[in-house]
């Protein structure tokens, strides 16, 4: 008896360690497949490599509105190529709060902090997101984005971001 016990103790094990192992290399494979180079084309306005990262039918809503497949990335090329233009360098950084990821499709909950550096110094900007990811041809893709500012009315702010910080992909 005892022995059947501790062989379905070893299966159950093997079984959660499979499983968590899975998790961990999906997650990875998404962060070098949409979150480096994001924030790789965030930083240098690379407006063709951001938009790769992003399906066909993307939604984006943010607190400016909503904007779906090619108006959104129409959009996003036409303020990085103003934002190449100026002074201006930018960077971002991400925390994850919540990642769930199942076959081809993942959704994940988090902060962000985008720093923008000029000749009168640096800001910080905060702001809490969530994503829905679809792997296409093998490729994960930015699917749904969203992100706001506020919750609940209340601004988000470098506490909310630093909770998480140790953690962040930059």
């Amino acid at each position: 008896m005892m022995k059947k016990i501790n062989l379905l103790l070893g299966f159950l094990l093997l079984g959660t360690s499979i499983w968590a192992q899975e998790k961990a290399t999906t997650q990875q494979l998404i962060d070098e497949q949409v979150w480096r180079p994001f924030i790789q084309a965030y930083s240098a306005q690379d407006a063709d490599l951001f938009n790769s990262i992003h399906t066909d039918d993307v939604l984006r809503v943010s607190p400016w509105g909503i904007r779906t497949g090619e108006e959104y990335k129409t959009s996003t090329a036409n303020a990085y190529a103003k934002g190449k233009a100026s002074n201006k360098k930018r960077s971002i950084a991400f925390w994850f709060e919540h990642r769930q990821a199942k076959e081809n499709i993942a959704y994940e909950v988090g902060y962000y902090k985008v720093t923008v550096t000029s000749a009168e110094g640096s800001k910080h900007h905060y702001a809490r997101f969530h994503v829905v990811l679809r792997k296409e041809d093998e490729q994960w893709k930015i699917a749904q984005d969203w992100d706001t500012n506020k919750i609940n009315g209340v601004p988000v702010t470098a506490a909310d971001f630093e909770k998480g910080a140790a953690n962040a992909i930059q």
